[in-house]
């Protein structure tokens, strides 16, 4: 019987290096700005610190907004919605749950922590905030 031998090694580098990236990296290179990379010195930075003075400065009075209503987040808002929802109470207004958020923000309750179908519990006067808590 003949003994068959390889004379290829498992570890050995390709016969040709490549001299260009492969295809994704040469598409990503056509779409970079050859302007935007290179810079020019035609346009120095102004460096000066002086802020140019205007005449004419009228001071603007702002009046304070008389309530400034807390910011959520879209998730915050979505939860609310559901749990609304799961309450029974679909139809309740942005304005509604935007308040109920504040309620919550106001007695330290972290309502993404929680599940919508236990905050409508609290909506719907199952449970009390302090035995959400709990």
């Amino acid at each position: 019987m003949k003994k068959s031998t390889t004379t290829r090694k498992s570890n050995r580098r390709p016969n040709r290096e490549r001299k260009n990236p492969s295809g994704a990296q040469n598409q990503l290179a056509k779409r970079r700005s050859k302007n935007a990379s290179r810079k020019t010195k035609t346009d120095p930075m102004d460096t000066t610190l002086e802020q140019p003075t205007i005449e004419t400065t009228e001071i603007a009075v702002a009046e304070a907004p008389k309530e400034t209503p807390a910011e959520f987040s879209r998730g915050q808002i979505g939860k609310t919605k559901r749990a609304f929802a799961k309450a029974g109470r679909a139809d309740a207004s942005e304005e509604v749950r935007k308040k109920w958020l504040t309620e919550m923000s106001e007695a330290n309750v972290a309502v993404m922590k929680f599940s919508s179908s236990r905050l409508a519990k609290v909506i719907k006067g199952d449970l009390t905030v302090g035995e959400l808590l709990k």
